[in-house]
């Protein structure tokens, strides 16, 4: 059997602050694929109900444009995103898609039904599937595919009855940090059990571990392809595309393809030393989870000061915008386990680095 070779990438907004294509300078490095795959981390609409949140991101819908001038085959719409100018959004968003003959999975509408896709390659049969986390409700007639183990579980079961192999894309984790939680590894090693070949994971706009296992292969944050790198916190300029060729037993080999994002969310091949630089930090990341070495006490220590900084952020541009309500919310949040423990991280990290001053 030949191989297919899948080019994976993390976010894309499909905007740039001056009117620049946003694949202009990573075309070439995106046509060496047979599937280009990508989350469309945005809306593709200027019409419907605006969400009640600090970060709304919607694109035109003629902006699809760019994905089918680039290449891309395929896109997730399960994100935190996609419901950003409501039902009406993503409709419009899975219509612009689907004039331009590019798929879509993760959601689906009356007028698109089906919330996977199967594309066919040189005989093999990629089947992909799509989930985000969140608490968010769609408006009745949409679905957005929601993070549930079980529900995931069966449907790579199903979907591998038909297909040579099933990607799995993740909206998943948290942001800005460079590790996924145990949590996250025994859920991505239990879907690569059911049959999954390929966890394709982002939503925290870094790069994460990639981890080869048991045939498949788990990119636990593919970080952002064109993304503004200074939204919302700061994020690093630094990112990657993943280039797999997949034969019939699964994953043959995998190239990490460096990239640097400017001030103009515009992506281009790193230069050289930046090259050797990304690849070395892809190695480091990946070493904790390759040798089994991330447990919750070490996890929460080092995600503890990223997560708090970035939410108490957040809720501090809610609470001028919107006043008493998010207020509570924040109170609330303040005092779950999850925060408990990110607290108790951060004084056992920083009591380990006043003991090492010493």
């Amino acid at each position: 059997m030949d191989t297919v070779r899948l080019v994976a990438a993390g976010d894309v907004w499909l905007q740039t602050k001056y009117g620049r294509h946003p694949f202009a300078q990573v075309r070439k490095i995106l046509a060496d694929k047979d599937i280009l795959f990508a989350n469309l981390e945005t809306a593709l609409s200027m019409e419907g109900e605006r969400a009640e949140k600090h970060h709304v991101i919607a694109a035109p819908p003629e902006n699809a444009a760019y994905l089918k001038e680039a290449g891309f085959d395929i896109v997730s719409v399960a994100n935190n995103h996609t419901l950003d100018m409501g039902a009406t959004g993503f409709a419009n968003t899975l219509d612009a898609l689907a004039a331009r003959g590019i798929a879509s999975t993760g959601g689906s509408t009356p007028r698109h039904p089906s919330a996977h896709a199967v594309l066919e390659r040189s005989g093999i049969q990629i089947g992909f599937l799509g989930y985000t986390i969140g608490r968010s409700v769609p408006p009745p007639g949409t679905v957005v595919n929601r993070l549930v183990e079980e529900k995931i579980v069966a449907d790579i079961r199903a979907l591998r009855e038909s297909c040579d192999h099933v990607a799995v894309s993740l909206h998943w984790g948290v942001e800005l940090v460079y590790y996924p939680s145990p949590w996250q590894i025994r859920l991505a090693h239990r879907l690569v059990d059911a049959g999954a070949t390929l966890i394709l994971g982002h939503h925290p706009h870094t790069i994460q571990a990639v981890e080869r296992y048991r045939g498949g292969l788990i990119a636990y944050s593919l970080g952002m392809l064109q993304f503004d790198p200074n939204w919302p916190h700061g994020i690093s300029h630094d990112s990657f595309v993943l280039s797999i060729d997949i034969g019939g037993d699964g994953v043959a080999s995998v190239r990490a393809i460096p990239i640097i994002v400017d001030d103009d969310f515009v992506p281009s091949p790193a230069g050289p030393d930046d090259a050797q630089r990304i690849l070395r930090f892809v190695s480091d990341v990946s070493g904790p989870v390759n040798e089994g070495r991330i447990s919750s006490r070490w996890w929460f220590e080092q995600i503890a000061e990223p997560y708090m900084t970035m939410n108490l952020e957040s809720y501090q541009l809610r609470i001028r915008q919107h006043g008493v309500l998010p207020l509570l919310e924040c109170g609330v949040w303040l005092a779950t386990p999850f925060c408990m423990r990110c607290y108790a991280g951060l004084l056992r990290k920083r009591l380990r680095r006043a003991n090492g001053a010493q």
